[in-house]
């Protein structure tokens, strides 16, 4: 018995040194976004880290664990091109270079994960380059692609299926970034 409880406690000794020791071979992650939702890391509480094909992984919440192991090989790309592919949008000066942008007012956001929902929705369309949500001001923030539409229909039909009433929609002609700015600045200033 006692040959077999100093095994059992080796075993745990060697398992605890493996874990703790870093695998030289694991490229740290390069961004500070989740490569999913495009949020924040920490903005949904403690990132979820794992490590997938050598590659360290981090995301904003468990929830997008399952849209990452559905298309792996889609995230592993947009972490080689360094988030590229969310950042596409945006030129060297920081001025969004899309299309139309769509300001939604939707009742019912209140919490983190019903922006995440959304903003993973908006996100999979083809005519979206950029989501943002502001719970603060009850607003979703669509920029467009280049020459895309995307019918008033479809979009209350999203935010009704997500769970939540689109009160308005509007195509202010300030830029993307320039409203998501004030947003912030808003959202901040309560």
């Amino acid at each position: 018995m006692k040959k077999v409880l100093h095994l059992f406690i080796c075993l745990i000794g060697l398992t605890a040194f493996a874990s703790a020791s870093p695998n030289s071979d694991v490229k740290p992650y390069p961004l500070d976004r989740c490569i999913v939702s495009d949020e924040k890391l920490g903005s949904m509480g403690e990132p979820v880290v794992f490590v997938y094909q050598d590659q360290e992984i981090k995301l904003c919440c468990k929830a997008c664990r399952k849209d990452f192991d559905a298309e792996p090989q889609k995230y592993l790309e947009k972490i080689k091109n360094n988030g590229a592919d969310a950042k596409k949008a945006v030129t060297s000066e920081g001025q969004s270079s899309g299309g139309t942008v769509v300001r939604l007012t939707v009742d019912g956001l209140v919490c983190n994960f019903c922006a995440s929902n959304i903003t993973k929705t908006f996100s999979k369309l083809p005519e979206i380059s950029a989501v943002y949500v502001n719970l603060a001001a009850k607003t979703v923030l669509l920029e467009l692609k280049s020459g895309q539409k995307l019918p008033e229909e479809k979009a209350k039909e999203i935010v009704t299926e997500a769970g939540f009433n689109l009160r308005e929609i509007n195509y202010p002609k300030e830029s993307f970034d320039s409203i998501k700015v004030t947003l912030k600045k808003n959202s901040n200033s309560k």
